[in-house]
């Protein structure tokens, strides 16, 4: 008897180590590139319809690095300013249309009496096309055709007819097997062909089948008269455009004499006019889903209780402030006084004189009180960017922000202040909030501030890993 071939263990070693190692090894993906540009979109009139409008370029995400975008690859244009390039005008991460560049200009913003070079600065000019609303659903209608709803009692109901317990199978003997009630006026009856009848198919009588059924298929008979109508129309021409006709495209270009209307950019705009409008603008390689950044109230007193908390942190901000800075407010309106009556004379009696207690001081009145919610990213903390303005009795005003979010303790925790007046804009810029805007795809947004000075502005990205904000990017300078 032939002895069965078997695995030494040697063998068996050698062919377990033969297995493929690719197996065992773990593949990690690529990571992503991103490319993303982050702009404002400044404007002055209606946003659908602005009057002058352009765009500036804030800072460009590429190979994993923050760059200026007004001067990055000029060559000769900057590289996120390209002629057809497609902003997402966005607010809190929800686009409200889109801008396409059609061309981009290096104006020259300030020149120097002293200095021969001109200070310039790169702007792009496009269209906005604001984001179509979205279809409403279908109305829906009611059937033509009703389907009735019949009771278990419909004599036209179809039903089964059982047999008997007593019948029989054909190999039993001695046992009939009932009959089905004669009653049943949709019992199939079985007719048998006599002799007589022709090998012609029966016609159904117009009994059958009833006339006025709804569901009834029907054929379509032309109209003699439609007919006539149509050939006459028909007549004029010789040749029947087809459906698939060219000139039936909707997206076929069409030329027009003069300029279209409702295409045309809006002007250049210049300077910082008083009615200036700003919003965030991004540029993706890559489309993305949208991440919302807004943040809803969750009671109707949340807005008017927050506000109280800030104002409640402003005042000693702004009464340190004034102090410091040697600045003076308004003196407070006249409280006319009151009318007394004349009191009977009374002989004056001596009393120790009481030390009198100071008053405080009345709150600085503000004005322009902006509140704006953010949550900047899943499960975070909500975030609240306050600003107000504090009137002097000489000169501008003083200009205040605040940064807090809420800790779970219902306080508020400031992670930035900025504190300046309209004198002393060249040591410390006024910041103007933009918007939250996520400069590098990455689900967590920063929040865009215009740093603006006496005569010239930056733009600043600040973050909020912890409890204080971080500047992660500045701009250049732009005079």
């Amino acid at each position: 008897m032939p002895r069965r071939p078997y695995l030494r263990g040697p063998s068996l070693l050698a062919v377990l180590l033969a297995v493929p190692l690719y197996a065992q090894t773990h593949r990690v993906a690529a990571p992503e590139r991103v490319t993303r540009a982050v702009a404002v979109y400044e404007w002055t009139g209606d946003l659908a319809k602005p009057t002058a409008a352009r765009l500036v370029p804030v800072s460009l995400f590429i190979d994993g690095h923050l760059q200026d975008a007004g001067v990055y690859l000029t060559q000769p244009l900057p590289f996120a300013l390209q002629t057809g390039t497609v902003y997402s005008v966005e607010e809190a991460g929800r686009s409200k249309g889109t801008v396409g560049l059609d061309y981009a200009r290096d104006v020259v913003t300030r020149r120097s009496a002293t200095d021969d070079n001109p200070v310039s600065a790169w702007f792009g000019y496009g269209s906005f096309v604001p984001t179509p609303a979205e279809p409403k659903a279908p109305a829906l209608h009611a059937s033509g055709h009703p389907v009735p709803v019949v009771s278990s009692s419909d004599p036209d109901r179809p039903h089964f007819v059982t047999r008997s317990p007593s019948g029989s199978t054909p190999s039993s003997t001695g046992s009939d097997t009932s009959k089905p009630a004669e009653d049943d006026p949709d019992r199939p009856h079985m007719k048998r062909r006599s002799d007589s009848t022709s090998d012609t198919p029966a016609t159904p009588s117009k009994g059958d089948v009833p006339a006025d059924d709804p569901d009834r298929p029907t054929l379509r008979h032309r109209d003699p008269k439609q007919d006539a109508q149509r050939r006459k129309a028909d007549s004029g021409s010789s040749v029947t455009g087809m459906n698939t006709s060219l000139n039936d495209d909707p997206n076929r270009p069409t030329m027009r004499r003069g300029k279209p209307a409702g295409i045309t950019p809006p002007a250049e705009l210049n300077n910082l006019p008083p009615n200036l409008h700003q919003v965030a603008a991004v540029s993706d390689a890559a489309n993305r889903e949208p991440h919302l950044f807004n943040r809803e109230w969750t009671a109707p007193t949340e807005r008017a209780e927050t506000t109280l908390q800030f104002e409640a942190l402003a005042q000693p901000r702004l009464a340190a402030y004034i102090a410091t800075n040697h600045l003076s407010l308004p003196a407070p309106p006249a409280v006319p006084a009151a009318a007394t009556k004349p009191s009977p004379k009374r002989t004056p009696r001596r009393s120790a004189a009481k030390p009198s207690t100071p008053q405080p001081p009345p709150p600085i009145a503000l004005s322009s009180e902006q509140l704006t919610p953010y949550t900047l990213s899943y499960d975070g903390l909500p975030t609240f960017v306050y600003t107000a303005e504090a009137a002097l009795a000489t000169g501008g005003p003083v200009y205040l922000t605040l940064v807090a979010q809420r800790l779970p303790s219902g306080d508020l925790q400031i992670a930035l202040a900025s504190i300046t007046d309209a004198g002393h804009l060249d040591r410390t810029p006024w910041m103007r909030l933009v918007d939250a805007v996520d400069p590098d795809a990455g689900h967590r947004a920063s929040l865009l501030f215009e740093l603006r000075a006496q005569s010239t502005r930056q733009f600043a990205l600040y973050r909020l890993t912890s409890a204080q904000a971080e500047q992660q990017f500045v701009s250049g300078v732009i005079q």
